[in-house]
């Protein structure tokens, strides 16, 4: 059996990993974490966040990655005045499936005169993979989120075409307990004829979405369209109040660049911040 198969016949122990983290603000002032819970697969560690002037959490998957019927449940939370950055510590990988798609949910909430950032890495997608992936963020009205996602489609390296799959991926962003901006894409026949048409990927073998939410949408869609500059197929809008970022490239390796050079553009210019991504993160 090669590596992701999940073939006819045979049975394999379905995966019910959940995590959940939040931080509040303590007395002095410093973001300090509150709650912890950890079912396997997930772990999460808190490496030393160095010139940081916030917590890091990073989330790990001992399984080594996520097949059809696996299910992976995540929180993530910021009280009044705290900071926080979730992170992951290596790219999730979605292996090919005849069964159920791998379900991933995550759940973001951030309090008055918080700030988030989710962080994840890239999923691969490889060919037979079926994935329906939720992220919802709760926001107070005076929260600021930084929160992406990256999908790559196949594996470039070993020339990996996609003749089958399945992905729904779905946001839902709440701003005072008023949904503000939902947006779901939805793909029940993922293969290399449907990337290639121009009104969908244009043949991009990778995608991804970054959401800001901050008191300046102005200016963090200015600052991420400065940072894009050269990228391959990208755009930075104003939705509902949200600055929203959107990245297609035929080069993955490429995209993920891109990418981390419009977080860190964001992040030093919107607070102040390092502009650099964790050591974790390799571009």
């Amino acid at each position: 059996m090669g590596e992701g198969d999940t073939n006819r016949g045979l049975t394999r122990a379905r995966v019910a990993g959940a995590a959940r983290v939040a931080f509040v603000r303590r007395a002095d002032g410093v973001s300090a974490l509150a709650d912890l819970e950890q079912r396997d697969p997930l772990k999460i560690l808190f490496p030393d966040p160095l010139e940081e002037k916030q917590p890091v959490a990073v989330l790990v998957n001992t399984g080594g990655g996520i097949v059809g019927g696996d299910t992976l449940d995540v929180f993530a939370g910021v009280g009044p005045g705290a900071a926080a950055l979730v992170t992951a510590q290596a790219a999730e990988k979605i292996y090919r499936t005849w069964g159920p798609p791998a379900r991933v949910t995550n759940a973001l909430s951030v309090g008055e005169g918080a700030r988030l950032e989710w962080l994840s890495q890239e999923t691969i997608l490889f060919d037979g993979a079926r994935l329906d992936r939720r992220l919802t963020a709760d926001l107070a009205a005076d929260a600021d989120l930084l929160a992406g996602e990256i999908l790559f489609f196949g594996r470039r390296a070993r020339g990996e075409t996609m003749r089958a799959g399945a992905l729904a991926e779905r946001w839902s962003v709440r701003r005072a307990g008023v949904r503000v901006w939902d947006a779901a894409l939805m793909l029940d026949a993922l293969d290399d004829a449907l990337l290639a048409r121009p009104a969908l990927f244009a043949g991009a073998r990778a995608c991804a979405t970054l959401v800001c939410a901050c008191a300046d949408p102005v200016k963090a869609r200015d600052i991420a369209r400065g940072a894009l500059q050269g990228a391959a197929n990208a755009g930075a809008g104003i939705v509902a109040g949200l600055m929203v970022t959107r990245l297609l490239d035929p080069d993955p390796a490429r995209l993920r660049r891109d990418y981390a050079r419009v977080w860190c553009a964001l992040r030093a210019g919107l607070w102040d911040l390092p502009g650099r991504l964790p050591r974790l993160w390799h571009v």
